[in-house]
Order: structure tokens, then sequence, then C-alpha cells
């Protein structure tokens, strides 16, 4: 059997590369990331297996496809999250090769703002389609064709199109959950004061067009709230700055986030665009999905719908802790996995998702941003006491009032916190291993801490046991566990972040697609919140960065910075050219000895 590593990236794969400071550096020395020429031998495959480089040499690969005639389409992500060097780094577009390597085509450069996730080839129509992360979706007949829209106006938001695919006369498409745990929390996202956000404008719902999360069946509100650090409160599934009550319902909108929703082939417009009232939601309740794929025709799993998951980040005002990666099988429309109140296979009031115990001391409640309505959210302790080590409630408090009636599926599934499994494929005959799911474990970035024993980066295989029951192992893996900064140096060159497998028409040759070494250090690098546009920046390397937007000086930033209030850690530096003409420190959580500060500072041009 062959098995050929495709796109590993031998130039930097660079998220936001980090000059030096001439600042003490903060939690400890930070060694420089640097890429590693590909090298087979250094990737660990069962026997009978054989690793080869397809091509290298790529920026931000993040995903492929093979269409009929075994050319393989190459998803080119551009620049995500901003880096001093963006004009170094290839624009988001799409790669087309032949079987044997040979460059065809480029499209897309200067069309799309990035490809991310996933691209499909659908055997139906012959057709190719390249969901953008940018709320839209193309299509493309052949090589030879020309890029077509078809879906726009999705919701903006952090978690956005991933995967696609088609079956029997329909695409199916994933849509992400648009915040992280069911908030547009101005401390926790940087879109929340967008304004008339398209999809919005064309589902409004009476409370607001910036952006939130559209959910796919009826909710009765439980009347959860957050109060951001600006003094707004803001109700889960609503607009920022516009609180719930209990009791009240949010309706269910087509499309929703965190669905897998379809829509027929024959269902386009005059235009070409598929009209949002003509979709179905085939499945609901996940977060953040990157791979869907029908099992092979002909076989039990060809109307089975594996759909991978992102878990929930440990972060911001409602946080759920020890959110897996996981696995789905959809085996029939209206499935629902049940987040943002359920992650994987429990409840978020589960006590494995509550980041802090409470032992009944209204003072030291977790959660201190959180309300019932207009009421400070207190769990309620139980008729128990126990010694201190098992004593108090751990959980996050639900959202929904109202529990999907027909029930919830469970992934199949789970994987190591903030390890996401991206791109997955089924096996076909020729593999040596028929009817089995393989799955890239892209790794974490900026979602959690590490692992005692890291877990990725991997090619995971998935065995389905009669009568029931999964295995797993790893198929594909470095000599030592972890990416390529984590091996010895005689052990570099393998895996980086895989971020998709796919498979050639033959079913003999594995395509895994590595996203290239990443380089980013938020230890050096403060989060700067602006206080009126309400934009989510960052000084990097004294360059401001936030998304669509590279100041190039001084008067740039402090165009955008100017008489606003800018979050910051104590002990930062003023960027030069800039000076601070205000500085305090605010409560932006807690009480007692656990209030949680922000050092508060203004700052503007020097003259």
């Amino acid at each position: 059997m062959k098995f050929f590593l495709s796109m590993t990236v031998a130039a930097a794969a660079l998220m936001c590369l980090m000059q030096a400071s001439a600042q003490e550096p903060r939690g400890g020395p930070w060694p420089k990331r640097e890429p590693f020429k590909p090298d087979p031998t250094k990737i660990v495959v069962p026997p009978g297996y054989k690793v080869g480089v397809f091509t290298a040499g790529l920026d931000t690969p993040s995903s492929a496809t093979v269409d009929k005639d075994g050319n393989l389409w190459v998803a080119i992500s551009g620049v995500l999250l901003g880096s001093p060097e963006a004009d170094k780094i290839d624009p988001a577009h799409v790669k087309i090769f032949d079987k044997e390597g040979k460059l065809l085509r480029e499209v897309g450069k200067g069309t799309f703002k990035t490809v991310m996730n996933e691209i499909g080839y659908c055997a139906e129509n012959g057709k190719t389609y390249i969901p953008e992360y940018g709320e839209k979706i193309w299509e493309m007949d052949g090589v030879n064709g020309e890029l077509k829209l078809i879906i726009k106006d999705l919701p903006i938001g952090d978690h956005r199109n991933g995967g696609i695919t088609c079956k029997d006369g329909y695409i199916y498409f994933a849509m992400g959950f648009p915040s992280n745990s069911g908030f547009a929390d101005p401390d926790n996202h940087g879109w929340t004061d967008i304004p008339n956000d398209p999809f919005w404008v064309k589902h409004q719902d009476g409370h607001g067009t910036t952006p939130h999360d559209p959910v796919c069946r009826d909710m009765v509100h439980t009347g959860l709230n957050v109060k951001s650090s600006d003094g707004r409160m803001t109700g889960a599934l609503l607009p920022v700055g516009v609180p719930a009550k209990p009791g009240m319902v949010i309706k269910a909108h087509v499309p929703c986030g965190g669905s897998i929703m379809r829509v027929k082939m024959t269902d386009a417009g005059a235009d070409g665009i598929y009209p949002h009232e003509k979709m179905e939601v085939y499945a609901m309740g996940l977060r953040n999905q990157s791979g869907v794929a029908f099992g092979p025709p002909g076989t039990k799993w060809e109307n089975a719908l594996a759909v991978s998951d992102n878990g929930a980040n440990d972060l911001g005002h409602r946080r759920i802790a020890n959110g897996a990666e996981k696995l789905y099988i959809v085996t029939e429309k209206g499935q629902d996995a049940g987040f943002p109140d359920k992650e994987g296979m429990a409840f978020v009031s589960n006590k494995r998702f509550g980041f802090e115990a409470y032992r009944g001391n209204a003072v030291d409640r977790p959660y201190s941003q959180l309300y019932i309505g207009d009421k400070p959210f207190v769990p309620k302790m139980p008729a128990y006491r126990f010694q201190f080590h098992v004593d108090g409630v751990r959980g996050v408090p639900l959202i929904a009032a109202n529990p999907n009636p027909n029930g919830y599926i469970n992934p199949v599934l789970e994987w190591d916190t903030n390890n996401p499994i991206d791109g997955i494929s089924w096996s076909v005959r020729g593999f040596g291993a028929d009817n089995t799911l393989f799955g890239a474990v892209y790794g974490i970035l900026d979602t959690g801490p590490e692992s005692l024993i890291p877990t990725w980066p991997v090619v995971l295989r998935i065995d389905f046991l009669e009568p029931t029951g999964v295995k797993w192992s790893q198929f594909a893996h470095n000599i030592d566990p972890g990416p390529n900064a984590y091996q010895k140096p005689e052990n570099r060159g393998g895996l980086e972040r895989p971020n998709k497998v796919v498979f050639a028409n033959d079913g003999r040759t594995m395509y895994v697609v590595d996203y290239g070494e990443v380089f980013t250090d938020f230890y050096k690098t403060p989060q700067f919140v602006g206080g009126k546009n309400r934009l989510i920046m960052q000084l990097v390397a004294g360059i401001l960065r936030r998304e669509r937007l590279q100041p190039k000086g001084p008067r740039d930033i402090a165009k955008l910075l100017a008489d606003n209030d800018v979050a910051a850690a104590p002990g930062w530096p003023v960027p030069q050219g800039l000076e601070q003409v205000k500085s305090d420190l605010e409560v932006i959580s807690g009480v007692g000895a656990k209030r949680t500060f922000v050092h508060k500072m203004t700052i503007r041009a020097r003259e």
C-alpha cells in the first residue's frame, strides 16, 4: 500500500510572526519556530505502507479534494489571523494539480478572503464546491470552469461554513455556531458590534442586526445573561446589549448555526444563488464542524454522515471546561447533538465541564458575570456536605429550558480537548482498511494548554466494530509525540499540522494536507480592545493587527486608538511613536480576593 504525504510546508506558514522584544519576556523564553524540509522517513506508518511527498513549499494549505480525473484540488487559506509578513504569504485561492503533481491552474486569487476547512468534489454532477470562510460558497464545473457564487449571506462569527459534500441530488454543508458557547460577548469575540450582518438583515428577529447565534429549533430561554466589562447585559443567543428574560422564546431560523444544512441541486434561483428558504436542517446541535463525509456507496455506511466537530474553548464568561473534540455519525434527518447546552456525551451542567467548584459562599461563586434575568447566577447547593476536596457543586448553567423532545445523539469518538479532528475521509477498497474512517488531528493553537503527552499531529484510524463499538489507532504520527518543535533534531521533518486526508480514485493512495508551521506568541502580544469601535486588535512587533487591516505606522495606529480605552496587562510597553495619556485599573470579574483586574490605558500618537 502507498501513503503519500501531500503538501507538507517547506516555507513557513506564518499565522503571527513575532519579532524579538527589548522587554523581558513573559511566561518564559519563546523558541522561535522554523519550518523543516519534509522528510518522509520521520513519519511512522504501519507495515505495508510507504510515505512520500506529493508537493511541498505551499503556504497555508488547508484542504483538498480529488476530481473524477484524479486531479488534486488544494485550498490555500491565506492569512487568517494576520501577520507582519502578510504580503509574503500567498493569498487565498485554490491550486489544481494533476495526479503527477504538475500545477494545472490557480483560481480565486483576488476573489476569496479565506478558503478554510474544506473543499469537496461531487461525483454526481462533476462540480467542485469551495466554502469560503467569508459567509459564501462557490462552485466550479471542472478544471477549466469558472468560479460561480451559489450561497451567500451566511452568519458572521468565529465559526462559519465548514465541510461540504453531496448525495442523492442534495448539497450538504456545515454551518458553524458563531459564538464559543452561546453569547455575543464583546469580552470574548471581536465581531459583536459589526452593524447590519447581512444574515440578520435578511432574517430579522426583532432583536437587532448585529451578529448573534441563529438556532435550529425554538428555544425557551432560561434567562441566562452575561454582563461584559463594558457594563452591557447580553442574553444567550441574542445580540450584544440585548438581555434575555426567563421564558422568552428564541425562534428557529434556516439556515442556522451549529448545523448540517442541505439544499437540492435543482433549487438554485435564476441568479444561480440557492435561496435560504429552500434550505433544510439535516442535523443540529454542533459547534464548529470541519469534516462531513457520507460512507462508501454500496456499504452499510452509505447513508451515514460522519461529522467532525470542534469542542468549546475554555474561555469567556460562560466557560465550558474540558470540551472534547468529537466525531459524530448522523443516521437520519433532524438529529440533534445538543450544543450549546450539551457538549459531546453530556450536558454542560455536569461537573466535568465546570472550571471551579462552588461551596456555598456567594462571594466566591464561579461565573460571577452570569445572571438569570437581572439576578446574579448563584449555584444551588446540594443537601449534602462532604469533606472539602469533594464538597460543593460544579457545572455550567444551561441556556434552553426546553430539552429536545426527540432526544440527542452522542459522538462515537471523543478526542483530546482543543486538538481538533478536522478533515475526514472514508477509505475504499485498495487501502487495506475497507469502510474505515480516517481523520487529521490539527493540534492546539490558542485554544487551550497542552496535554502531558501531546495527542497531535496524527492521522487517526477509526474502525467500526461488529455488532457495535469503535476502535481507534494512530495510523500516521511522528517518531515522538508532538510536532517538529517537540522532536529531537535528528527526528524533524515529519507531520506539523495535518488538516485533511483524502483518497485518490484508485483507493490505494491517501493524500495528507499539512498546514505547516505556525508561530504565535500570545505571551509577548497583549490584546488591545477598543472602547468605541469595539474591535479586537493586537500589537504585533509594533504593528497593529486586526482582521482585514494592517496599519503601517504609529499614525495609522493612533487613527484607530485615539480616545479609545484599550485593555492590556500592566507593564506592557507603549509602542514607539505613541504615548500614554490615561491609565487606570478596572475590575472585570470576581469579588474579594478572587478579583480579576484589567489595566486600561488611552494611547495616542506623539506630536
